[in-house]
């Protein structure tokens, strides 16, 4: 059953959340996307975002030949026009999510926000085509545990690199691989910068929205010390 209270306090949290105020719309996306068509899809096809918010990464996807289908906990999915979704409360609906099969599954940011994340592990196993990948994608919590992951207070779920892949591979997942991942573009390049950002990460400067930075910071390097600090787990495994 439907937990109407969940589903008002999820849309808050996502209104808020990623606001243009508080979330500005980049290039981020794009650039991710292309990524992972590069990296791990190799080549497009029928993709699903769970999780798809306000639609950033459906629409990145479609602009490099995808057809991507959104689902998300907020009502205000069903506003995104040009592309398939659904509305699912992750917590609250029974698996599978749909009936509809893809090629690729992609997953940002969601399964810290879930006490009981095996049911959705089993939702995006179940509505893989055979052969199909998955990219998920959350906080790592050995470079988060001092603080950062509780920036967002809806987190309750850390992941190492081996629990993500042992979770993954309960529910059926072959080929699983798990590996840290910087959200700085310009490391996906120059693999060898990666060394300035352990550097920085071992430096104690403030930055936004982690402390109150008691001095105005440039938005290029409040990126280049957060996202240094905060480094992502992607997993990726196949049907």
């Amino acid at each position: 059953m439907r937990n109407n209270k969940s589903i008002l306090e999820n849309e808050r949290y996502l209104n808020h959340t990623y606001s243009n105020e508080a979330a500005p719309p980049s290039e981020y996306p794009n650039l991710l996307a292309k990524w992972l068509l590069d990296n791990v899809y190799k080549k497009p096809g029928k993709i699903a975002d769970f999780g798809c918010g306000r639609g950033d990464y459906l629409r990145a996807f479609k602009l490099l030949g995808f057809e991507p289908y959104g689902l998300d906990i907020s009502p205000t999915v069903k506003n995104l026009s040009g592309f398939k979704v659904k509305q699912v409360d992750f917590i609250n609906d029974s698996v599978p999510y749909t009936q509809e099969k893809f090629d690729f599954i992609f997953s940002k940011s969601v399964i810290e926000h879930l006490r009981e994340p095996t049911p959705y592990f089993s939702a995006i196993y179940e509505s893989l085509e055979e052969g199909g990948k998955t990219v998920i994608m959350a906080p790592s919590w050995a470079h988060t545990y001092w603080g950062p992951f509780y920036i967002d207070h809806t987190h309750v779920t850390p992941y190492t690199a081996q629990s993500l892949k042992s979770a993954l591979e309960m529910c059926g997942f072959q080929k699983v691989t798990v590996k840290y991942f910087y959200q700085l573009p310009v490391l996906w390049k120059f693999k060898w910068l990666k060394i300035i950002a352990k550097l920085v990460a071992k430096l104690p400067i403030p930055y936004s929205p982690y402390n109150t930075v008691p001095w105005k910071i440039s938005n290029r390097l409040n990126k280049l010390v957060r996202f240094s600090k905060e480094v992502m787990l992607i997993a990726t495994a196949e049907k």
